[in-house]
């Protein structure tokens, strides 16, 4: 039958399953149904009843609902006034209410669910490690906050809490407000750098695509082999690289400026040196798939957040949570937030290091981008054109020959010592390519996108969220500012901030670690690693399509 050879579900109809539906029913008949049906009409021996319990409460000191005008008014508290004194509820909206925000958070539950399953069924085997850790780095997350709140809920530790928020912030109330406020700001940075490790698989997702559209310019359907072959390559590759010109700061306005397909046709000349390293592969290897194989591998590490990571976050957030406690603010929700506007810029323990650590990081990014760049196009075969350009050939990439090598040097004067805190001894030619870092280069760099990565999410989330707010805020509405006459400069000086961060992330952040990827490819290492990963490296099958033998036109074409 024709439904044997019919597709599969799409993702978006897994949403429509039964229980999707009975949730929408169940929906239904408490916001419609249930209101109208079990209301109850509000007699005049109830109102009496209500001004006599409220005159009872009045007695008892409590007339913090006693500020409604009449009766009628003060029906809108009157379930909690009545189930206090054991008398019925007057009608079925409160548990209406409590059951739409019951099922509320169970649709988000199912939200959450469908959307994970549909995740890791949309995105390759080979990324399916990076979602996993991504997951659980969530949860880990959400699990501070449950301990964290049932700790905090114990009137032991409450009272403890009390007397240190008393010692260190005058008040009692403060730390946990506190505690709260900054596993927020923790959650925030977290989501934040997941997101932007988003950023870096999308951003490698589309390298990979254009890679195999500029393999696939040659495929054989019948064979499988899709040999780009050097004529065809050099037709995208505007200069041809001499043989003994190394790579500088030009290389690195190249890489900025060349087009998508120019960098994915100089990305397809790894393929000559992948088979070279293995000479038993087939004709049908693809280089995306070994390439798709050292990015996830280099993902998953990206993603691996461990408790160290957030120790980094403490200066910043003890930094600034300072100036608003110092100001009796908690945070930027308080309602009195804007009587700390203005004392980020006029106070320099608070300017001073935000504006240390901004340029760190925008060096610090741009040096992880230049540093790999250079390493790039040392490893990287190149083309060759004869001068009547009818020949074309394939040369072995600038780090096989010992002379390039060695006059080759990606440690300037000013960055060594700083690598050789962590350096080890080079033990072959690829570790030599990282200059003083040596032997640790790989890592030391797979660790350093990572962290320069988290520094600029720290910058984006807590000057976006707690600083540019309150002070759009106080311009918009007018309230009282703290230090008004530096309101204005603080607020530009800190959303200049958060653009800088979000510049290097969705440039030199993500550019360096898809050429960290492609430096990775390349380490003897890892290189049996991911040719076992890559699903390429088998031998290619023709897919033959299986009809019945009394098999309609329609169901052919299915097929």
């Amino acid at each position: 039958p024709i439904s044997a050879f019919s597709s599969p579900p799409s993702a978006a109809m897994k949403f429509k399953t039964p229980s999707f539906y009975y949730f929408l029913l169940l929906l239904l008949i408490l916001v419609v149904v249930l209101p109208g049906k079990f209301s109850f009409a509000v007699s005049p021996t109830t109102i009496t009843r209500i001004n006599r319990q409220t005159k009872g409460l009045k007695a008892l000191g409590d007339d913090s609902i006693l500020q409604a005008e009449s009766p009628e008014i003060l029906l809108h508290h009157a379930p909690s006034v009545l189930s206090a004194h054991g008398t019925s509820a007057l009608s079925m909206t409160p548990i209406v209410g409590s059951s739409l925000i019951m099922l509320t958070i169970v649709g988000l539950l199912y939200l959450w669910e469908q959307s994970v399953e549909y995740l890791r069924g949309s995105v390759p085997k080979t990324l399916l490690p990076m979602v996993e850790s991504i997951l659980g780095e969530i949860g880990g997350l959400g699990f501070i906050g449950l301990v964290l709140q049932s700790v905090l809920s114990n009137n032991s530790i409450k009272k403890v809490l009390e007397e240190i928020s008393i010692h260190f912030f005058g008040e009692g109330d403060i730390a946990l407000e506190n505690f709260e406020f900054l596993h927020s700001a923790f959650f925030q940075v977290g989501i934040g750098y997941f997101i932007a490790a988003g950023g870096m698989a999308a951003l490698g997702i589309k390298k990979l695509e254009e890679i195999k559209e500029v393999q696939s310019l040659q495929f054989d359907q019948n064979t499988g082999i899709c040999t780009a072959s050097p004529d065809l390559i050099v037709q995208y590759i505007p200069e041809c690289v001499n043989q003994g010109q190394l790579p500088g700061p030009a290389i690195v306005r190249d890489d900025l400026r060349s087009p998508t397909v120019e960098k994915a046709a100089r990305t397809v000349l790894m393929r000559y040196q992948v088979m070279k390293w293995f000479p038993h592969l087939p004709e049908t290897f693809r280089v995306e798939s070994y390439l798709q194989a050292s990015f996830a591998y280099n993902l998953k590490k990206i993603v691996e957040v461990s408790p160290m990571t957030w120790v980094y976050l403490i200066p910043a957030l003890a930094i600034s949570n300072g100036i608003d406690l110092s100001h009796e603010v908690i945070n930027a929700a308080s309602p009195n937030a804007a009587e700390s506007s203005g004392y980020f810029f006029s106070t320099f323990s608070s300017i001073g290091p935000s504006t240390f650590t901004v340029l760190v990081s925008a060096i610090w990014g741009s040096w992880n981008y230049w540093k790999l760049t250079q390493i790039k196009h040392m490893l990287l075969p190149r083309v060759r054109r004869s001068d009547d350009k009818d020949l074309t050939e394939i040369l072995p990439p600038m780090y096989e020959f010992k002379s390039e090598r060695e006059a080759f040097d990606s440690s300037p004067a000013w960055i060594r010592p700083i690598e050789k805190i962590w350096a080890k001894p080079a033990t072959n030619d690829f570790e030599e390519l990282f200059g003083a870092a040596g032997g640790v280069g790989l890592r030391l760099y797979q660790q350093s996108i990572k962290y320069q990565t988290w520094l600029s999410i720290t910058h984006v989330v807590f000057f976006g969220t707690q600083i540019i707010p309150r002070d759009v805020s106080a311009l918009v509405t007018g309230a009282a500012v703290g230090d008004p006459a530096h309101l204005t400069a603080e607020l530009t000086t800190y959303s200049a901030f958060v653009a800088l961060a979000l510049l290097q992330l969705c440039t030199v952040s993500t550019k360096a670690f898809w050429n960290l990827v492609l430096v990775a490819g390349a380490a003897e290492e890892n290189r049996e690693t991911l040719l076992e990963l890559s699903e390429s490296s088998l031998p290619f099958t023709k897919e033959v399509v299986y009809t019945p033998k009394n098999a309609t036109a329609l169901e052919v074409s299915v097929a």
